[in-house]
C-alpha cells in the first residue's frame, strides 16, 4: 500500500486535519500571549527603580489598560505601601536614593503563570488535546474494522478471496489510524511545550523578575516594627520639645526686651532730652509742660 494512498485515507486524513487545527489554534493563542506579555516586559524594562515614585501614575495607566495585567495589577496595588507624597521631578533624587513605594507580598503572587497565561487562554482544553488525538485512534480503528467486516463476504465463492484481501487492507488502515493518532498526540505535546516555553513562560518569568527589581519587598511584621520604632522616636522628640518650650519662650522674651524694646525706649528718652535742652535754651518752658 503506497504512502499517498495511506495519507489520503479518509480516517487518517481526518486525524491529520484535527492535529493541524489544534496546532494552529494553540499557536494563535500563544502568539497573542507573547505579544501582550512582551509589551509589558519592554515597558517595565524601560523603568528605573529610582523613577518609580514619580512615574507610578504612568505605570498604573499602562498596566490597567493592558488586558493581560489589568486584573492582577489591581490586586497588586493593594499590597503596596505608598509614600505621603510622590516625587514630581527627578531633581529630588540623589545617589543614596531609597524607594518610597514598598511591596508587602512577593510579586509572583499576583503575576504568575495562572494570572498571565492560563486565565487568558483555554488552558484546560489545550491540556486535553493530546487525549483527544489519542482517542481518535481507537475510534477510527474500530470504525474501520466494523466497516471492513460488514463488507466481507463469508460465502465460499470466488469473491471471498477478494473480500479477504480487502478485509486485510482495511485492518491495516485501522491499525495505522491508532499509530497516526498516538504519533500526532506525542508530536503535539512536544511542539506545544516548545511553543509555550518560548512564547509564554519566558515572558511571564521576565515580568516577575522586573517587578522584583523595581519594588523592594517589606513584610508586614517588619513594617509594623519600623512603625513602632518611628513612633517611639517621635515621642521622645516631642517630650524634649515640650520640656524646652518654656525655657525657649523665656529666652525669646528676654532677648526681645534686651535687643529691641530697651534700645528703642532709650532712643526715645534721649531724643526727648535733646528736645528739652533745645527748648530751654530758647526760653519756651510752657511748650515742654504742654508736651508732657
Amino acid at each position: 500500500m503506497s504512502i499517498f494512498k495511506i495519507l489520503t485515507e479518509p480516517a487518517i486524513l481526518i486525524i491529520t486535519l484535527f492535529f493541524l487545527f489544534f496546532i494552529m489554534m494553540v499557536l494563535r493563542n500563544y502568539i497573542r500571549v507573547k505579544n501582550n506579555l512582551s509589551s509589558v516586559y519592554n515597558f517595565l524594562y524601560s523603568l528605573e527603580k529610582k523613577e518609580i515614585s514619580y512615574r507610578f501614575k504612568e505605570l498604573d495607566e499602562y498596566m490597567s489598560s493592558n488586558e493581560f495585567t489589568s486584573i492582577p495589577w489591581e490586586d497588586f496595588k493593594k499590597a503596596l505601601i505608598f509614600p505621603e507624597k510622590l516625587y514630581v521631578t527627578s531633581q529630588n533624587m540623589s545617589g543614596d536614593f531609597k524607594p518610597d513605594i514598598y511591596l508587602t507580598i512577593d510579586a509572583s503572587y499576583f503575576f504568575n503563570e495562572e494570572t498571565l497565561v492560563y486565565s487568558k487562554i483555554n488552558h484546560k482544553f489545550i491540556q486535553t488535546i493530546p487525549t483527544l488525538l489519542t482517542g481518535l485512534g481507537p475510534f477510527f480503528t474500530f470504525l474501520k474494522m466494523a466497516i471492513a467486516f460488514a463488507g466481507f463476504d463469508f460465502s465460499m465463492t470466488e469473491d471471498a478471496a477478494r473480500s479477504l484481501n480487502g478485509l486485510i487492507a482495511n485492518i491495516q488502515i485501522a491499525a495505522l489510524c491508532s499509530v497516526f493518532a498516538v504519533g500526532f498526540s506525542l508530536l503535539f505535546m512536544f511542539v506545544e511545550k516548545i511553543m509555550y516555553n518560548r512564547m509564554c513562560k519566558k515572558y511571564y518569568l521576565s515580568i516577575q523578575t522586573e517587578f522584583i527589581r523595581l519594588f523592594d519587598v517589606v513584610t508586614s511584621e517588619k513594617f509594623l516594627i519600623d512603625l513602632v520604632k518611628e513612633s517611639k522616636s517621635q515621642n521622645v522628640s516631642n517630650e524634649k520639645l515640650l520640656k524646652s518650650l518654656p525655657e525657649d519662650f523665656s529666652k525669646a522674651v528676654s532677648k526681645s526686651l534686651t535687643e529691641t524694646t530697651t534700645p528703642y525706649l532709650e532712643n526715645i528718652l534721649y531724643s526727648l532730652n535733646k528736645l528739652n535742652e533745645t527748648i530751654n535754651r530758647g526760653g519756651n518752658n510752657d511748650m515742654v509742660d504742654k508736651l508732657f
